[in-house]
C-alpha cells in the first residue's frame, strides 16, 4: 500500500514537472517567433525616392519586413530639381533625424517608420491666372496633421479652382515643430514657411506635404533661391560682369 502511494507520488510530480516544462516551452517559442521580423513603414515623400539595401521601396506606407537586427543601409535619391535635406525616422524609442546619407541603420524594434525630407533648388514661378478646377493631392509625414488630412497614398481633393487661395493647416504632434510645406505642381516646386498656408492654386494637379522635425532636433530649412529673386538676379548680375570683362580682355588681347 504504501509502495503504491509512493508511485503515485512520482507520478504526479513527474506530470506537474512536465507540465510547467510544456509551458515554459511554448512561452519561450511564441516569445520567438514574435521577434523574429520587424517591419519597416515608408513614407511617400515629394522630391525624391527611398532604397533600402539597393531596392527601391514604393513609399505610400509600403511595409517591409526584415529579420530582426538586421543592418539596413538606407539611400535617399534627389529628384531633378531637388536635393537631400535629411532622414527622419520614428518608432516606440521616439522620432530621429539623420543628415547621413546613405544611412546604416540597425533594426533593434519591431516596427519603425521613415521618410526622406527634400527641399527644391530652386523656387518654381508661380503665373497662372485661368479659372479651371484644380486637383490636390495631400500626403502624410512623421510627426503631423494637417487640414485637409493628408495620406500616404495623397488623398485627391476636387474641390479647388485655379487662380483661389485656399488656407491649409499644420497640426504638429506631441515632441514634434513644423518646418516646411513642400508644394509641387507641373511647373516646379515650391517651399513655404506660413502655418497656417494661405495658397493659391496655380496648375490643374497640385501635390503638397507639410513635414516636422523632433523639438530636439537640429536640422534647419535651408536657404532655397527664388527664380527671380533679389538674390538669384544678384548671381545673374555677377555672371554677366564676368562674361564683359572676359569679353573686353579677348578683344585687348587679340588687338594686340
Amino acid at each position: 500500500m504504501l509502495k503504491t502511494k509512493r508511485n503515485l507520488k512520482i507520478f504526479a510530480m513527474i506530470l506537474l514537472t512536465s507540465s510547467l516544462l510544456l509551458l515554459a516551452i511554448n512561452a519561450n517559442v511564441a516569445s520567438v517567433k514574435a521577434q523574429t521580423t520587424d517591419t519597416v513603414i515608408a513614407y511617400t515623400t515629394l522630391g525624391g525616392t527611398i532604397a533600402i539595401n539597393g531596392t527601391t521601396l514604393a513609399g505610400g506606407g509600403t511595409s517591409t519586413t526584415y529579420a530582426a537586427n538586421s543592418d539596413l543601409t538606407l539611400t535617399a535619391t534627389a529628384s531633378s530639381g531637388f536635393k537631400f535635406l535629411c532622414w527622419e525616422y520614428a518608432s516606440v524609442s521616439g522620432p530621429t533625424t539623420s543628415t547621413s546619407n546613405p544611412l546604416q541603420y540597425t533594426i533593434s524594434v519591431s516596427e519603425i517608420a521613415l521618410m526622406a525630407m527634400f527641399t527644391p533648388t530652386t523656387n518654381a514661378t508661380q503665373s497662372s491666372t485661368s479659372t479651371s478646377a484644380a486637383t490636390v493631392d495631400v500626403f502624410n509625414s512623421i510627426g503631423g496633421t494637417t487640414t485637409p488630412a493628408g495620406g500616404f497614398t495623397g488623398p485627391a481633393y476636387t474641390t479647388y479652382t485655379i487662380g483661389t487661395s485656399y488656407s491649409f493647416t499644420q497640426t504638429p504632434g506631441t515632441g514634434f515643430q513644423f518646418l516646411y510645406w513642400l508644394v509641387q505642381t507641373s511647373s516646379g516646386a515650391n517651399v513655404y514657411t506660413a502655418s497656417p498656408l494661405s495658397l493659391k492654386i496655380t496648375s490643374s494637379s497640385t501635390a503638397i506635404q507639410a513635414f516636422w522635425v523632433p523639438t530636439s532636433s537640429t536640422i534647419t530649412l535651408p536657404t532655397i533661391v527664388s527664380e527671380f529673386s533679389s538674390a538669384m538676379l544678384a548671381v545673374l548680375l555677377s555672371v554677366l560682369v564676368l562674361i564683359a570683362a572676359g569679353t573686353y580682355v579677348y578683344h585687348r588681347r587679340a588687338k594686340n
